[in-house]
């Protein structure tokens, strides 16, 4: 779990979480290690060559093993060095299962 921080405007905690994720956007897409989910976002390590930027919106494709993956629209909060931050648009199960 992060420390609070007074500009962190998350509604719901953020917990660590082991999967992965494909971020497809304009047709571009990247596969990214989950690093925390909420039910209203997650926070994942930035890929390798990866263009998004704050504003963006993107679909997420969740899963933790071969099979069906779980879609989430997101809008992207944050982008550092290292790592993107997503907003849902509708609140998820952490973490997100197919409904």
């Amino acid at each position: 779990m992060h420390a609070p921080d007074a500009n962190d405007k998350r509604f719901s905690p953020r917990v660590p979480y082991a999967m992965q994720v494909l971020v497809l956007r304009d047709g571009d897409a990247w596969v990214a290690d989950v690093l925390d989910l909420s039910e209203g976002g997650c926070g994942v390590f930035k890929p390798v060559d990866c263009d998004l930027q704050e504003g963006n919106v993107a679909d997420l494709y969740f899963f933790a093993a071969a099979g069906r993956a779980t879609k989430v629209s997101a809008r992207i909060a944050r982008v550092t060095e290292r790592h993107v931050g997503f907003e849902y648009h509708e609140w998820q199960s952490v973490p997100p299962l197919q409904g």
